[in-house]
């Protein structure tokens, strides 16, 4: 096997994928499509804008290295909780 025909055997499922959601699509009211398009950006809101804003990286600010991060992870992940 040479590597073109290996590289394209690993893509065949991805793109196989992409023709089913352009058949899916293609096929859809225009309700449909508009609602898929204000799910897929309330998606990019919540995950994407939000994330910047509200949630910062805990660790990269209250820790200066990562022997510190590591170690901080170690004692809160395996401590039992009763």
């Amino acid at each position: 096997m040479t590597v073109h025909s290996v590289f394209r055997l690993l893509l065949y499922p991805f793109q196989e994928l992409i023709k089913l959601y352009q058949y899916g699509f293609s096929i859809m009211s225009k309700e449909s499509r508009t609602l898929w398009v204000i799910a897929a950006l309330k998606l990019l809101i919540m995950f994407g804008i939000l994330k910047i804003f509200f949630f910062k990286d805990f660790l990269k600010t209250e820790f200066e290295n990562d022997q510190q991060r590591m170690e901080y992870l170690r004692k809160n992940f395996t401590e039992i909780k009763k």
